[in-house]
């Protein structure tokens, strides 16, 4: 049996134990929010959004919604406006122009939380729809020590492998977190300790960053005492573009923030990139059914473990995605890391 196979399969139950962790509290009690969603030119998506906040069940007194309106050249402030106008606990900020300091929506969500009058924030995005328990859910997670709870968010897709995609970086995000090592979390469904977002000084370390202020954020965090929490149950989910270059431009912007993780994760991840390199090459020249059954299997288990644990269901052709998705993977991550990518009239080398 091949050393390295056998190590990498062991690897996959790891993380296949991490997934699997309960994080939920035995005796949940009842919290107080804020909900914060930067708006930048989100004119077409508000209206979903509105219907989907207005459907969240959860005391009117106990959580509140900050909107902002990120230097929009649309109508979404005018739209904005008009939802919190008609709600008693909705409110707006309006950035007029970029901060040229505090890069992509940093800006936005840092100005938000200082007015924020509630100790949990919730980070949202403008083009998802969060569900209505969402708040109860995130109830049943909170406890005195976890500063921090990465949430589940995936794209409304209309093709299988976009779907699988989401599924596998829930998976990589539960994961970590399950085994003390976080990873990454999505920007889409972060739910935040008000006082531990103050005391890591919010995103001034990380102000410079066109992106990440999700991946960045969780590193922060896991630099203090406080713990981080994963929470599966609800799911936010968002629009899925049916421009095949802008879903190309978002896949390198996703899996191109490998360079902001630390050394620990360069180095994780650069021993991956040599077993996926070297795994086809020890097949063609040394074939043995043993390796490739015990590989496939383990990751196999994998994958089963992490769809019962996003409530989510197996298809036929997750059996060839889960052997074609790390070269994808791998593709996208070097594409993106040394590439150029574009987001909302921004770019970044």
């Amino acid at each position: 049996m091949d050393i390295f196979v056998l190590l990498f399969s062991f690897f996959l139950i790891l993380l296949a134990i991490g997934i699997n962790k309960n994080w939920k509290v035995k005796s949940p009690l009842d919290h107080n929010y804020s909900i914060i969603i930067p708006c930048r030119d989100e004119s077409e998506n508000l209206p979903s959004l509105f219907k989907a906040l207005d459907r969240i069940s959860y005391p009117e007194n106990r959580f509140e919604i900050i909107l902002v309106n990120d230097a929009s050249q649309d109508d979404s402030l005018s739209l904005i406006q008009k939802f919190c106008s008609e709600r008693k606990n909705a409110s707006y900020l309006s950035l007029t122009e970029k901060n040229r300091l505090y890069k992509g929506k940093k800006a936005a969500l840092q100005s938000a939380s200082k007015i924020a009058k509630f100790e949990f924030l919730l980070f949202l995005d403008a083009d998802c729809f969060p569900q209505k328990n969402i708040l109860q859910s995130y109830d049943t997670h909170i406890t005195e020590n976890r500063g921090l709870i990465v949430g589940n968010y995936r794209k409304s897709s209309f093709l299988s492998f976009e779907h699988f995609i989401d599924l596998m970086t829930a998976a990589i995000n539960s994961a970590t977190i399950g085994l003390g090592i976080p990873f990454s979390a999505s920007g889409g469904n972060l739910l935040l300790r008000k006082k531990t977002f103050e005391e890591i000084g919010g995103y001034e370390k990380v102000k410079n960053q066109v992106a990440g202020d999700d991946k960045l954020l969780l590193k922060l965090v896991n630099e203090t005492k406080w713990k981080i929490a994963y929470n599966a149950d609800q799911i936010v989910e968002t629009k899925n573009t049916k421009d095949k270059k802008h879903r190309h431009e978002q896949k390198k912007r996703k899996f191109g923030k490998l360079g902001m993780s630390s050394t620990f994760f360069k180095f994780l991840s650069f021993l991956i990139l040599l077993f996926y390199l070297y795994f086809p090459f020890r097949l063609l020249t040394n074939f043995v059914w043993k390796e490739f059954l015990l590989y496939y299997a383990s990751a196999l288990v994998f994958w089963l473990i992490n769809l019962q644990k996003h409530k989510a269901h197996l298809y036929l052709v997750d059996f060839w995605f889960l052997l074609v998705y790390p070269y994808y993977l791998i593709v996208y991550s070097v594409w993106g890391m040394f590439g150029k990518w574009h987001w909302k009239r921004q770019s970044s080398n």
